[in-house]
């Protein structure tokens, strides 16, 4: 009897919302970008039913796509089952090869110049080292490229744009936070890199102009409890810049995840940050 209550329980909730059949298969193309010279492949997972809602959602840029992509992928189903947060469209960012392609491409597109410290020359991907520095040349490809492409193609909302970052991707969010603070609205900023070049950019932010912040809507901050001393650094440094810029109260959340070192709190810290930003009303 339990297990028959047990399947007809499943079975309803399957059915209380189209939208639990899962999102839409993702769009795949291709984009080549003249801002750095490379090509990406790009990948954009739509609610269900997104093209005939008449709906404009919020988009979720993620460059780290090629790792942490089949997880994000299936959020969006858990996030609707739960009612937790409201429809959102993923935009993922990739590159064609292998795993040391990947290592490449993001050593050159994340970091904001070449390692100058003994500590960031040793934890930089040392095959990439000599290209690192071209974030302002990937900045360029989201801003003048991709989101255009994205925003003329499918039913996304340019007033809420989301960057999902983790660990080097997180500190060319923080670089995107400092640099061009009107290009997202919302931040997911897991565990970041800080600890480049000396914790520069977190210099970088504390002299940005400071009315610049109220552009930003929401910042998720996270780091694993478990993580370096360098890590745990950044993370309070950017907390308390972030406060102090005024980004505080309820359009920031800070987590310490417990028990987690930086690939453990990887996939809590995407799953919290995307219900903290787009949290069903």
């Amino acid at each position: 009897m339990k297990k028959v209550l047990l399947l007809f329980g499943l079975f309803a909730l399957s059915t209380l919302s189209g939208s639990c059949a899962g999102p839409s298969a993702p769009v795949r193309f291709d984009l080549d970008s003249k801002a750095v010279g490379a090509r990406y492949v790009i990948e954009v997972v739509l609610p269900p039913g997104a093209a005939e809602s008449g709906l404009k959602y919020p988009a979720v840029y993620c460059p780290d796509w090629f790792v942490l992509g089949d997880y994000l992928k299936s959020l969006p189903r858990l996030m609707d089952m739960g009612r937790l947060t409201e429809p959102f469209v993923l935009v993922g960012i990739s590159q064609t090869g292998t795993m040391a392609d990947w290592a490449t491409a993001r050593t050159r597109d994340f970091t904001p110049a070449r390692p100058t410290d003994e500590y960031s020359k040793q934890n930089t991907y040392t095959p990439a080292i000599d290209l690192a520095g071209g974030a302002s040349r990937f900045i360029a490809f989201l801003k003048e490229e991709l989101i255009p492409r994205i925003e003329s193609t499918y039913p996304v909302d340019p007033a809420r744009r989301a960057f999902a970052g983790y660990s080097l991707g997180a500190l060319l969010g923080t670089g995107l936070l400092a640099g061009e603070p009107v290009l997202f609205q919302y931040f997911l900023l897991g565990s970041p890199s800080l600890w480049f070049n000396e914790f520069g950019l977190i210099l970088e932010f504390e002299k940005a102009p400071a009315p610049y912040p109220q552009a930003v809507q929401k910042v998720y901050l996270s780091v694993g409890e478990e993580e370096s001393w360098e890590m745990l650094k950044g993370f309070g440094q950017l907390r308390d810049a972030l406060k102090g810029k005024g980004i505080e109260g309820p359009r920031l959340k800070t987590e310490i995840i417990p028990q987690a070192g930086h690939v453990g709190a990887m996939p809590i810290s995407l799953y919290n940050g995307l219900r903290f930003l787009f949290a069903r009303k």
